[in-house]
C-alpha cells in the first residue's frame, strides 16, 4: 500500500506542475488517480484534497473529489460515465444551436468563429459545426503557455481553416466574426473562470454585438459555496519577463474570473442555457 500511496503522490505532483492541459485532460487524468486510490485501499479523501490542492482553478475537480467521497459508492462511477458522455451531447447541442441561430447564407469564407488559448470543449465543439458548414476560426496564442497552438494544429488537423493572432490583437477579429466561442474551467452562479484575456475579448465582443458564448460540461458547474473554494492560479513570473529591472513587480494570472452579464448562453452537454438559467444549474 505504501507503494500505491507514492506512487499516486507522484501522479498528482505531475497535475500539479501541468501548464498546458486542457480542463477536460486533467480530469481524466484526475478520475483515473481517484480510482486506481479506491481500488488500492488508499486514502480516497487525502488523495481527493490533493487534487484539488494540485489544480486549485478547477471546479471539475471538486466536482469529482465530491464524488469520489460520498458515502453512496456508486456515486464516483456516475460521475465518470457522466463525464466520458458529455462531449457528444454538448457536441450535439452546439450543432442544433448554431443551425438554428446562425442559417443564414454561408459567406464566401463560412462561418466566423473567434477563441483564445484551449480548451478540449471548443475543439469538439467547432469539429461537430464544422461538419456541416464551412467554418473559419480566429484564435488567440495564449501567452505565456501558447495553448492557441495546441487549438491550432488540432483544428487545421481536422482540416479546419485557422487564423492564430497575437493576444493583444485578437479583438481584430470580431470585425467580420459570427460569433465567439470560448472554454471554462468553472461556472458560478454569477461568473465562469477562463484564461486571462477572456474578460477583455468578452467586453469587446458586447460592444461590437458579437455574440460570446461559454462552451462547458455539467462538470464544470459549481455552487457559490464551493466557487467560493477556488482559487486564481498564476505561472512563475519568469515566463513574463526573467530579469526585469529591479523594483518591478512582473505578474502571471494564469486565469480570471468574466461576470455573466458578457455572455450570450452557456452551451454545455445538458443543452444550451441561457444565463438566467445558470444559478440554479449551479446549485443543484
Amino acid at each position: 500500500m505504501p507503494d500505491d500511496a507514492s506512487e499516486l503522490r507522484r501522479r498528482v505532483d505531475a497535475l500539479r506542475v501541468d501548464r498546458t492541459s486542457g480542463a477536460s485532460e486533467i480530469l481524466r487524468r484526475s478520475l483515473d488517480i481517484l480510482f486506481a486510490a479506491r481500488d488500492s485501499g488508499v486514502d480516497v479523501r487525502e488523495i481527493a484534497r490533493a487534487l484539488c490542492d494540485a489544480q486549485p482553478t478547477m471546479a471539475s475537480l471538486r466536482n469529482a473529489a465530491i464524488a469520489a467521497t460520498s458515502p453512496d459508492a456508486q456515486r464516483l462511477n456516475q460521475f465518470a460515465e457522466r463525464v466520458r458522455r458529455a462531449p457528444a451531447a454538448l457536441a450535439r447541442f452546439a450543432i442544433e444551436h448554431f443551425s438554428s441561430t446562425f442559417d443564414q447564407p454561408a459567406r464566401v469564407d463560412g462561418l466566423h468563429i473567434v477563441t483564445l488559448s484551449y480548451s478540449s470543449s471548443v475543439v469538439v465543439a467547432l469539429k461537430a459545426i464544422a461538419a456541416g458548414r464551412s467554418l473559419h476560426v480566429s484564435c488567440a496564442e495564449g501567452r505565456p503557455a501558447l495553448e492557441g497552438r495546441t487549438l491550432t494544429a488540432d483544428l487545421i488537423a481536422a482540416g479546419i481553416r485557422v487564423t492564430l493572432f497575437a493576444d493583444a490583437a485578437i479583438a481584430g477579429a470580431l470585425r467580420d466574426a459570427d460569433a465567439v466561442l470560448v472554454g471554462a474551467d468553472a461556472i458560478a452562479p454569477s461568473w465562469f473562470l477562463n484564461k486571462s484575456g477572456t474578460t477583455m475579448l468578452a467586453a469587446a465582443a458586447s460592444q461590437q454585438g458579437v455574440p460570446f458564448y461559454v462552451v462547458a460540461t455539467r462538470d464544470k458547474f459549481v455552487s457559490s459555496e464551493i466557487a467560493s473554494l477556488l482559487a486564481i492560479r498564476s505561472g512563475d513570473p519568469n515566463e513574463i519577463w526573467d530579469a526585469p529591472p529591479e523594483g518591478v513587480e512582473v505578474r502571471n494570472p494564469y486565469f480570471e474570473s468574466t461576470p455573466l452579464d458578457l455572455v450570450t448562453a452557456v452551451i454545455s452537454d445538458t443543452g444550451v442555457l441561457g444565463t438566467g438559467m445558470v444559478p440554479d444549474v449551479c446549485e443543484h
